[in-house]
Parts: structure tokens; C-alpha cells; sequence
């Protein structure tokens, strides 16, 4: 179940293909910087295995994953990425900055400017996607995220980490949402195995 952390934390009928289309990329970066909070379903799928869950995202820096048949949550508060197992009642932790995921949650995105580099961008007559990297950190894997067209809005999103293991992320139902509970993006007390070895507790 680690795997799933590791794979997420390095963190989407006539295809045209470009290199970059400046075109989409300033629709999405418009479209990210107006969500402040969205939940909805997700699938998740991993060497051929799918997950389903709950997704939640509060900008800036909030995440939250819920899976229904793991007793497994990936959880960002905003600083760190944490990856809470129930069964052990552990946590694994990563700075949310080193991950792609951190790109989507940021206060303010800027897809063309600041540090994320925009390697491709691909469309069709229903959708478009943009495939990207932190920059300087092209060898720790890339993001790809799909938007719907019309209206644009989130799709899916694809990460695939440094040993080329992809995992694709779908959603389905999303919908607006801001009033998550006070402590919804946090975790309580336990113990947790650091990324950079020992242990500690988090409160």
C-alpha cells in the first residue's frame, strides 16, 4: 500500500498532437486558478488494478484521499503530504513541494512562468491534457492532467514516477464544494515513519 504513496507523491478517434498548444495551456491555468474547492469519485488504477474513492481539494494546499476498500487515506494539510495507514495507525510523510501533486494547489498557478515546465499538450474534439514537471525535477516522473472542453473542468490525471509506473487517476461527479469540516484536512496522533528515516508522532 506504500507503493500507491510513493507512485502519488512524486507528485491524468482523431488525436491532434503539438508540442505546446499556448492555447490550452491558458485555458486550464485559468480554469485551476478559479477552483477554491471541488469533491467528487475517483478511480484509481495501478498495475491493472482499480481503487475507488472519495477525492476532496481545498485550495490552497489541501488534499484528501478516501479509499472504500483499503484502510488507506493520502492526506495534504497544506505543508506535508501524508500518507495514513488505519490498519497500523502510521503515517508516511513527504513535503507537499516535492510532489507534482503540489502543482494543482498551489495559491496561484502559473503554468507558463514559475517553475512547472509544460513538455506536451495533446487534444481532441472533447478534451485536452497537458503533461508536466516541476522544473529541475524532470527525472522524478511527470503529470499529466486531462480537462473536459466544454465547459473545461477536471478530468483525469496520470503520474508516472521515476521507474516508469504509472497510475491514473479518473473522476467522476465532481462538483463545487468549500465547506469541509475545520480539521477535515488533518490527521490526529500516530505514529509516523519519517521519509528521512526514524520515527516521530504527529499531532
Amino acid at each position: 500500500m506504500k507503493k500507491i504513496f510513493l507512485i502519488f507523491a512524486f507528485m491524468f478517434c482523431g488525436v491532434a498532437h503539438a508540442a505546446v498548444d499556448s492555447d490550452a495551456v491558458a485555458r486550464a491555468e485559468k480554469y485551476l486558478n478559479s477552483i477554491t474547492g471541488l469533491t467528487g469519485d475517483f478511480v484509481q488504477t495501478s498495475n491493472g488494478i482499480a481503487q475507488r474513492g472519495v477525492f476532496s481539494m481545498l485550495r490552497p494546499g489541501k488534499v484528501r484521499l478516501d479509499y472504500k476498500n483499503m484502510p488507506v487515506q493520502l492526506i495534504s494539510d497544506g505543508k506535508d503530504l501524508y500518507f495514513y495507514d488505519s490498519s497500523l495507525d502510521q503515517i508516511t510523510t513527504v513535503p507537499l513541494t516535492s510532489t507534482p501533486a503540489a502543482i494543482l494547489v498551489r495559491k496561484n498557478i502559473d503554468l507558463r512562468n514559475a517553475d512547472i515546465v509544460v513538455t506536451e499538450t495533446v487534444a481532441d474534439k472533447d478534451s485536452f491534457s497537458l503533461k508536466m514537471n516541476l522544473r529541475g525535477q524532470e527525472g522524478l516522473g511527470n503529470m499529466t492532467v486531462k480537462f473536459n472542453s466544454n465547459p473545461v473542468a477536471l478530468n483525469s490525471w496520470s503520474v508516472v514516477d521515476a521507474t516508469g509506473a504509472k497510475t491514473d487517476v479518473r473522476f467522476e461527479g465532481l462538483r463545487a464544494k468549500t465547506d469541509f469540516g475545520r480539521d477535515f484536512f488533518q490527521l490526529g496522533r500516530h505514529k509516523t515513519v519519517s521519509t528521512n528515516g526514524g520515527d516521530a508522532f504527529y499531532d
